[in-house]
């Protein structure tokens, strides 16, 4: 018993590794978020795209109407939620796949859910983003505004707790073992692609024209804010549980690191500054 154990806890988890995966899973999320959803919706109702920020569009209203707006403004989420379906999807579908690419693959999932019901948790409360009160909102001029913030709040709280309860049912279809080895890996995984995805998404979101309100209403918010269930769900899971899977290994991967920083790279110098069309 005593071997085993060692041996299981001796797998190598390569922090590098893991965040070079996390930041490609990152970015990844925001520009689907932002480009497949806010950017896209904006074109196809008739609005006119102005600039492509990090983390931001800009579309010009001036020809499309209320519902509109309000569409544009839910297309982001709603891609990150369409993101994170197909993500948990493919996870089911891809057992026999290297543990870096599931691992991709799960982050993708669990950002993209996290990240759009935590938009209408953060939205609830605070009024701002893509569920705000602003003109560019969902919940726009509705009355009485506080019961349809109070509504998107619990919504959100709801749809958050189901979103992590996903996310640790996929984390337990591939890291596998037994006791607190397993959670202690689980942790390891969550809470080094957390840190990684914030300060990643805090760097680009310096590059940005708009000033700190950018930074902090959507890099820091959807990042440190909306992805905080990574730190916090392997509570979730049972320490008495055995899976029949093998206990996940991450050996150092160059391949996965460098892809990461030239991920980043890229992201902060393109789209940091935001383009102007």
């Amino acid at each position: 018993m005593t071997t085993d154990l060692q041996e299981t806890s001796d797998l190598p988890i390569d922090i590098a590794t893991v965040a070079g995966i996390a930041s490609i899973a990152y970015i990844f999320g925001v520009a689907l978020h932002e480009y497949a959803g806010h950017a896209l919706a904006c074109t196809m109702l008739g609005g006119r795209v102005r600039e492509l920020g990090a983390f931001y569009v800009d579309c010009d209203y001036q020809s499309i109407g209320d519902l509109a707006i309000r569409l544009v403004a839910l297309a982001g989420p709603l891609v990150s939620l369409l993101v994170g379906v197909v993500a948990f999807y493919a996870l089911g579908q891809i057992r026999q796949a290297p543990s870096p690419t599931k691992l991709l693959v799960w982050l993708l999932g669990s950002i993209g859910w996290m990240t759009a019901t935590g938009y209408l948790l953060f939205s609830g409360v605070s009024g701002l983003g893509d569920f705000g009160t602003s003109r560019d909102g969902v919940l726009y001029n509705l009355r009485p505004e506080w019961l349809w913030r109070v509504g998107a709040t619990v919504i959100g709280l709801v749809g958050y707790r189901v979103a992590m309860g996903k996310s640790v049912q996929g984390m337990e279809g591939f890291n596998g073992g037994s006791g607190i080895e397993r959670i202690r890996r689980a942790q390891k995984l969550t809470l080094t692609s957390y840190l990684t995805g914030g300060l990643v998404s805090l760097l680009i979101g310096l590059f940005n024209p708009q000033g700190w309100v950018i930074v902090v209403t959507s890099a820091v918010a959807a990042s440190f804010g909306g992805t905080s269930g990574l730190v916090w769900e392997t509570s979730l899971m049972k320490r008495d549980r055995a899976t029949g899977e093998e206990p996940l290994r991450i050996e150092r991967a160059w391949q996965w690191i460098v892809a990461g920083v030239v991920a980043v790279i890229l992201y902060a110098l393109v789209f940091g500054p935001s383009i102007k069309i």
